[in-house]
């Protein structure tokens, strides 16, 4: 069994104690390597949760989750940074859901307007943010580490 937290999509125990699991899994859907999944429940009380996640691997997910595929002419990597951005950056969900538990379906973003170029340049676009965040991960363990040597430092002095 797959979740969607905070971005990600991780593998659940489904034999742990842990969390909540249904009676039955009948209704779960079957997602692959590729597949970009969405959660759009409950907008009004969550602003902080990432909302979009992309499958690197086969599960099963709760039928509550929006999941779409993209044909072979695009990169699902290249649309899920799409809506990434529109999830994390400008909060765009947050603006559209509606009801009472404000929630999204489908055919509340199926018209989305999304920039899609040419497959070519969605890979390199791809590539080029991975080795953004490759560096900026760098960065910030230095970062970390760095502070850490500061802090250490810092009590030495006044020992």
């Amino acid at each position: 069994m797959l979740s969607l937290s905070y971005g990600k999509i991780k593998r659940k125990n489904i034999k742990s104690k842990k969390g909540l699991l249904p009676n039955s899994f009948d209704t779960y859907q079957i997602v692959k390597d590729g597949i970009i999944v969405m959660r759009f429940t409950d907008l009004q009380n969550d602003h902080k949760s990432l909302r979009i996640g992309l499958a690197k691997e086969e599960g099963i997910v709760s039928p509550a989750y929006t999941c779409i595929s993209v044909g072979e002419e695009n990169s699902s990597a290249f649309l899920y940074e799409q809506l990434n951005y529109y999830d994390s950056v400008l909060k765009q969900f947050y603006k559209m859901g509606d009801g009472l538990r404000q929630t999204l379906s489908y055919k509340d973003i199926e018209r989305l307007n999304v920039y899609i170029p040419h497959i070519e340049e969605q890979e390199n676009i791809v590539f080029f943010n991975t080795v953004i965040e490759t560096i900026i991960g760098k960065v910030s363990t230095k970062l970390t580490k760095l502070n850490s040597v500061k802090q250490s430092l810092l009590q030495k002095m006044f020992v």
